[in-house]
């Protein structure tokens, strides 16, 4: 349908009118009042209202007015005899009687069609035939996967009139284009047309909502890193056609937990997934893991058409050796016997904020001044990290 020749009639010609229609997406109405088809579509059986608004920008006086539309079937008709028709290329009887083709080479378009059509189905798509139908009783017939082979009986060819139609929904996501040949034969089954090939490509819709790899990401970085650095890469698929909107990706950051020294702490590369650094402040001796809340939306990221899913990103923040060990006491006392070696004499303990068990944490311990014949060593107990002062000689 191209044009509803509906029309707002003024008795004062004079007069400036604004028309809006209830229905935009479908219907739109021109500065003169005529109504038209905002897209291409077929009617249902049942009428199709809708509701047209007219204000005059004067008086601000307003009208509105229901409109029904009801297919002709006359018209329908009509448009059924105009639907497009794929003709087999003349063909050049050549002495030895046989079909030769013509020498440049025949291209036929390929036929777009929509996948999760809602029918009504079987929906009519194109009409193949043969001029030699004018002079013969003409057979036509379409081979190939999707018709004759697996999967078979989604298309069909009526075989008198040419007439081919789709017989069920399709899903570019399980098969993107299909390619069928063309035949013709008179009624004895003798060809009388060379084949000729039809490709039908299968016309992505948004049905399908991004999928992340994985539902939980996780991720490390260094406590004291400067803003910029590199953390991890989410990643999110999307079974529709990735070089349509419908199946170009954007990453955001909904949330993310604690929210301290900063609330955006991170930030993602909206179109690869990488998370990097976008604030200082990381302090793994205050906060040693942050929770992101990750969505991929398709449609370029369309907060209002596009589909979206979420998934969990984990940074731990790593430690590095930024805090010095610190002796619990200014001073430490021991008795030590005489005439005695391997003896420990004194415990040393200090405190370390950093990792325990770690070579940031664990204290290694020498003496600076007081033995200067070397009679005694500090040895480091692995599980308290306390000094062990010990007699050696």
């Amino acid at each position: 349908m191209g044009k509803a020749t509906v029309q707002f009639r003024s008795c004062e010609g004079s007069r400036k009118v604004h028309f809006e229609s209830s229905a935009p997406a479908d219907f739109r109405v021109g500065k003169d009042g005529v109504v038209y088809a905002a897209r291409s579509f077929q009617l249902s059986p049942e009428p199709t209202r809708f509701l047209l608004y007219a204000k005059d920008k004067e008086t601000q006086e307003q009208w509105e007015v229901a409109v029904k539309l009801v297919p002709d079937p006359e018209n329908t008709e009509k448009e059924q005899k105009k639907m497009d028709d794929i003709v087999f290329p003349r063909q050049q009887n050549k002495h030895s009687g046989h079909l030769q083709r013509q020498k440049r080479d025949w291209v036929i378009p390929p036929i777009n069609l929509p996948e999760n059509s809602r029918g009504p189905f079987p929906q009519e798509l194109v009409r193949i035939r043969s001029d030699r139908d004018k002079s013969l009783s003409l057979r036509y017939s379409v081979t190939g996967p999707g018709a004759d082979q697996p999967p078979t009986g989604i298309f069909i060819i009526n075989p008198i009139t040419g007439q081919l139609s789709v017989t069920k929904p399709l899903d570019r996501e399980q098969i993107a284009s299909f390619h069928l040949r063309a035949h013709a034969v008179d009624v004895n089954g003798n060809q009388v047309e060379n084949p000729i090939d039809i490709v039908i490509n299968v016309i992505d819709m948004n049905d399908n909502r991004p999928e992340f790899l994985h539902q939980v990401w996780n991720g490390t970085v260094p406590e004291g890193s400067k803003p910029g650095t590199y953390v991890m890469t989410v990643t999110a698929i999307d079974a529709d056609d990735p070089n349509v909107l419908n199946g170009m990706l954007r990453y955001r950051i909904l949330s993310q937990a604690p929210s301290t020294p900063s609330p955006n702490m991170f930030t993602i590369n909206n179109e690869t997934g990488d998370i990097i650094t976008v604030a200082a402040g990381l302090d793994r001796e205050k906060v040693q893991q942050y929770t992101l809340i990750i969505q991929a939306t398709d449609m370029e990221g369309n907060p209002t058409y596009g589909l979206s899913n979420t998934a969990t990103a984990v940074i731990t923040v790593t430690d590095v050796n930024d805090n010095p060990p610190e002796f619990t006491a200014m001073i430490f006392y021991g008795e030590v016997p005489e005439n005695r070696v391997d003896v420990i004499v004194a415990n040393l303990t200090v405190t370390d904020k950093d990792q325990p068990h770690t070579p940031a944490w664990n204290a290694i311990y020498r003496m600076t001044s007081g033995d200067p014949s070397g009679r005694f060593a500090i040895f480091t107990d692995p599980n308290s990290n306390d000094g062990l002062v010990t007699v050696v000689k």
